[in-house]
C-alpha cells in the first residue's frame, strides 16, 4: 500500500455509514482489499486486466523512455476493464462512483458515464509532464468529459488541468489519524530491533524506494552528517513497488561501498509506522518533483518531528519554512547535510519545529478536517446536505447514549 491506498482506507473507516454505504472495486486481491475486510468495509474483487507501465526506466538514475508495446497493451485492457466494469455497475446501480488511480480515472469514467452515475475523480498523483507533456493533455481533454467533479490533493495538479473544468475542482488535502501519529508513542522496541542505542540520534525516511524520492540524495547527505556527528544513525523504510528493486540495490550496494553499513538500516515496508517514526529524532523528506499533501509527511509533523525537507511546491503548500520546517534547496546532499547537522545540535531548535508541525498537524490536517471536506464535496454532488449528515451522525450519539 502507498499514500492513495491509505487515503483511502482512512476515509472508508471515517464516513459516516448511516450516510454512506460503500464498497470498494479493486481488481485483485491485495494489502488494500484486506485492510478494508478487517474494518468491515465491504469489497468485491473484479478480475481486471494488468495495466503496464507506459515507460521504461533505464539505469540507476531513473531516465525513462516510452514503452509502445504499453501503450497498445493499456488501452485494449482499459477498454475491456471499462466494459466488465460497467456490467457490475449496473447490477449494483450506485448513486456515485469515486475513481483512484490514473486509469481507474479512465475506465471508472467511462463505465460511469455510460450507465448515467455521477463520477468523482480524486487525483492524488501529480500528472508526469515527460515526452512533451503527452499524459497531461491526453489527461485534461479527459477530464473535459468524464468526471462530474474532480478532487485533487495539492494545487500544483489542479493547475495541470485545463481552465475549463477549474470551476469542477476541488482542493483538499490528505489528512491523518492525530491520534495514532502522536508525539506519545514509545519507539524504544524499534531501535531495539534494528540494534541502535537509545542514546542515540536517529534521522529517519519513509516512502517507496524510487529514484525521484531522493534516498540517494539523503545517503550522500548522511555520509557527510556521519563524519560532522558521532553516534548517529539512519532508518530508511519503504520498499520498491511493481518489482522496480534496480534502484534499491543501487542505495544497498552505495551504502556498503561506503562503509556505513552499521549506521543505516533498511526497515523495509512495514505497518507498524507510528512506531518507526516514534524512533526517529529528525525527518528528513527529500522528494525531488510532484508530492503532494505526501502522508508520510504528515504523519511525521503529527508524530511531533522536526522537519527538515528539499523546497518543492508540495512541501511550502503544506508548511512555513523556518517557522515549521527547515527548507533545503533541492538535490542539494550538503545543504541536506548542513541542515539535519544543525539540528541535531540544536535541541531546542527540534523541539520548536516538532512543536510548531504538530500544532500544524492537529488544527489543518487531522483525518477529522479531510473527512469532512471530502463529504462536503460527495454531498454536493450527491444533492444532500451536511445538516443531514450531521443529523445522522447526532442521531448514532444519542442512540449510544441511550444504550449506555
Amino acid at each position: 500500500m502507498g499514500g492513495v491506498q491509505f487515503s483511502t482506507l482512512y476515509l472508508l473507516q471515517q464516513l459516516n455509514a448511516d450516510v454512506w454505504d460503500t464498497l470498494v472495486v479493486c481488481p485483485e486481491t491485495g494489502d488494500l482489499s484486506e485492510a478494508c475486510r478487517k474494518s468491515g468495509i465491504a469489497v468485491h474483487i473484479l478480475n481486471l486486466p494488468r495495466i503496464r507501465s507506459t515507460s521504461l526506466q533505464v539505469g540507476r538514475n531513473g531516465a525513462r523512455v516510452p514503452n509502445l508495446f504499453a501503450w497498445i497493451w493499456n488501452l485494449l485492457a482499459m477498454l475491456v476493464a471499462a466494459k466488465r466494469l460497467t456490467s457490475f455497475l449496473a447490477k449494483r446501480k450506485p448513486d456515485l462512483v469515486v475513481t483512484k488511480g490514473l486509469f481507474p480515472h479512465f475506465y471508472g469514467g467511462v463505465a460511469a458515464r455510460q450507465l448515467g452515475i455521477p463520477c468523482i475523480w480524486h487525483v492524488q498523483d501529480f500528472i508526469s509532464e515527460r515526452f512533451g507533456k503527452i499524459y497531461q493533455r491526453l489527461f485534461g481533454q479527459v477530464a473535459r468529459w468524464l468526471p462530474a467533479r474532480i478532487i485533487v490533493d495539492g494545487s500544483a495538479i489542479g493547475r495541470q488541468l485545463p481552465r475549463s473544468v477549474t470551476e469542477r475542482v476541488t482542493v483538499i488535502h490528505n489528512g491523518v489519524n492525530t491520534r495514532l501519529f502522536s508525539p506519545g508513542i514509545n519507539g524504544h522496541s524499534i531501535r531495539r530491533e534494528f540494534g541502535i542505542p537509545a542514546e542515540a540520534l536517529v534521522i529517519g525516511h519513509v516512502g517507496r524506494m524510487t529514484p525521484w524520492k531522493g534516498q540517494h540524495h539523503l545517503l550522500d547527505a548522511f555520509a557527510l552528517i556521519a563524519e560532522a556527528v558521532s553516534n548517529v544513525y539512519l532508518l530508511l523504510v519503504g520498499a520498491p513497488v511493481f518489482g522496480g528493486d534496480v534502484y534499491q540495490r543501487y542505495l544497498k550496494s552505495t551504502t556498503e561501498k561506503t562503509g556505513l553499513s552499521g549506521l543505516v538500516k533498511f526497515a523495509g515496508y512495514r505497518h507498524d509506522i507510528p512506531q518507526l517514526l516514534a524512533a526517529m529524532d529528525v525527518f528528513a523528506f527529500t522528494s525531488l518533483e510532484k508530492d503532494t499533501s505526501p502522508l508520510a509527511l504528515l504523519s511525521a509533523m503529527s508524530s511531533g518531528l522536526p522537519i527538515v525537507a528539499f523546497d518543492i511546491e508540495g512541501v511550502r503548500e503544506l508548511m512555513k519554512a523556518e517557522e515549521q520546517f527547515l527548507a533545503v534547496p533541492v538535490a542539494r546532499p550538503d545543504a541536506l547535510a548542513d541542515a539535519i547537522t544543525r539540528l541535531l545540535r540544536d535541541e531546542k531548535l527540534r523541539l520548536r519545529l516538532a512543536s510548531a508541525a504538530r500544532q500544524l498537524a492537529e488544527t489543518e490536517y487531522s483525518l477529522n478536517r479531510h473527512v469532512s471536506r471530502m463529504e462536503e464535496v460527495l454531498c454536493l454532488q450527491r444533492q444532500i446536505t451536511m445538516q443531514e449528515v450531521e443529523f445522522s451522525a447526532s442521531a448514532v450519539r444519542q442512540k449510544l447514549n441511550i444504550r449506555v
